[in-house]
Formats: structure tokens, sequence, C-alpha cells
């Protein structure tokens, strides 16, 4: 999916810390955040996506950074659209378990936020995310 604008509506109660994943350590800044992270190849979701060969579902790579920004920003959002997604390499928890996600450019905006994030292995680059979120309603 290059250059495209897509609705995302995942399940709002849908939450993947500490259970798909686990943050080990984090930096942030003014307008952006470093999360290191470990992926947990035992999560259920491995055992249809796919058996023997578990990758990380895209849609499990977005809601990560969702999440991540949620707890950067301190607000509860829902993501309202995702731009130019680019996945550049398979995300295997088995080959891959520790990754880092870079938050950068996150700015407020509109009841919202838009933010970028790139999902690294070391130097690797392994996805790349537009994305924009809105301020969650109670």
């Amino acid at each position: 999916m290059n250059d495209s604008i897509l609705p995302i509506n995942l399940h709002p109660s849908m939450k993947l810390n500490n259970s798909l994943y686990t943050v080990t350590r984090e930096q942030q800044g003014e307008d952006a955040a470093s999360y290191d992270v470990l992926l947990d190849a035992s999560h259920v979701i491995y055992q249809a996506h796919f058996p023997g060969q578990p990758i990380t579902p895209g849609v499990c790579i977005i809601q990560i950074a969702k999440e991540l920004l949620e707890d950067f920003v301190c607000q509860p959002l829902e993501v309202q659209r995702v731009k130019n997604v680019k996945f550049l390499s398979v995300l295997s928890p088995v080959d891959t378990p520790a990754v880092t996600y870079v938050l950068s450019k996150v700015t407020a905006e509109d009841n919202g936020y838009k933010a970028q994030a790139e999902v690294k292995a070391g130097d690797t680059s392994l996805a790349k995310i537009s994305f924009k979120c809105k301020k969650k309603e109670n």
C-alpha cells in the first residue's frame, strides 16, 4: 500500500500492550519519541498468522504505533486515517523479537494528533507509517 489513504476502524477496546508486545525502553523528546518493543511470539495472533512462521499483521503494527502515540501524548486516541504506509520487510517475532518504534513529527491538530512512525530493527527499516488520530470520546 503506497500513498493511499485508509480509514481504519479497529475495535475500540483492542489493546496489544503487555499482550502482543511489551515496551522495554522509552525515550521522549518534544515532538518525537522512541520505544524499544519486545514482541511475544507465543501470542495467540501468531497461531493464525501464520502457523509455524509467525508474521506480525500490518493492522497490529499500526495498532502498536497508535498505542505508543497515546502514551506519548497521554491521551486516549482512535485511528482516524492511515496515509502512506509502507511495509518494507516482514516483522517476525521469532527472527526479530526486539524492534524500535520511532515516532516523529508529532503535532496536535483538529481534536487529535498526526504523526509518523518508523519500525526498525537496528539500522534496518521494517515499516513506515503516516497516520492521524482523533481524541477518543468518552
